[in-house]
């Protein structure tokens, strides 16, 4: 079943277009990557997606709702969360704290139970500590969830952005470059780690990457860039034999 449709996409700059027609459909628990030389657009489709640009043209359906246009807070509200590429954590809260803040717009109180500390604020407060701390035990950082989230080393960062995306209840998941500065056995744990999350909250997962293990081992499907402009789609093996991709981005050495 869809969960994601992309119509013709267009994101232009002035006189550049930096995504032209782009279109995707994702369906549920389907693991999709998007990859393709830097300034090749990949980006700016998840800012498109996400609110953060609204599209020269094109149409964006999340759920069957078209959500093109909307501001990026009612888009999480309507289920869709990324990561981005350069870690966006609130670095002088701790790691519990990214992660609770996350939760606030699933909260039903209003102003003034929060401020008299009626039943309801109390009940709703409790449970989201609750799940803030068991998507800390998830990936690993309870022990670490008083710790401010600049002081944690680069890959706990990349993992703490990960729980605070999930901590918006998505159904959509966006992970822009979640492997970038990662050793090999890191980027391997984390292939495990995003493949038990898609399993474990039913996610659908939408993914740029550029560490071809992550990715060739990962996504049941790929989606080539260059230039703003989809090249190729198909499976690992597909890409990993299309001449366009090898060309444009992948190498000899792919063949």
């Amino acid at each position: 079943m869809s969960i994601l449709e992309v119509c013709d996409l267009t994101m232009q700059f002035g006189g550049l277009t930096a995504v032209g027609r782009f279109g995707l459909t994702l369906n549920e628990g389907d693991i999709v990557g998007l990859i393709g030389p830097n300034g090749a657009g990949k980006t700016t489709v998840f800012n498109c997606l996400t609110g953060m640009y609204a599209p020269t043209s094109g149409e964006i359906y999340l759920s069957g709702k078209r959500v093109d246009g909307l501001r990026p807070y009612q888009i999480t509200q309507l289920g869709m969360a990324r990561t981005f590429q350069n870690i966006r954590l609130f670095k002088d809260l701790t790691a519990f704290d990214n992660i609770r803040i996350a939760f606030h717009h699933q909260v039903r109180y209003h102003l003034p139970s929060a401020i008299l500390r009626l039943p309801r604020f109390g009940r709703e407060e409790r449970a989201v500590l609750e799940k803030t701390e068991e998507l800390l035990e998830i990936f690993g950082l309870y022990d670490q969830r008083n710790e401010l989230a600049s002081s944690l080393p680069y890959g706990e960062q990349r993992q703490l952005e990960i729980a605070r995306a999930l901590a918006a209840n998505p159904r959509v998941l966006l992970l822009d470059e979640p492997a970038a500065g990662m050793n090999p056995h890191e980027t391997q744990e984390l292939t495990k780690l995003i493949e038990w999350v898609k399993n474990k909250f039913a996610l659908t997962v939408f993914l740029i990457e550029h560490d071809m293990r992550l990715v060739m081992g990962l996504c049941q499907r790929i989606l080539v860039l260059d230039y703003g402009i989809t090249i190729a789609e198909g499976t690992p093996a597909e890409i990993q034999s299309n001449r366009a991709v090898v060309e444009a981005y992948l190498g000899e050495e792919a063949l």
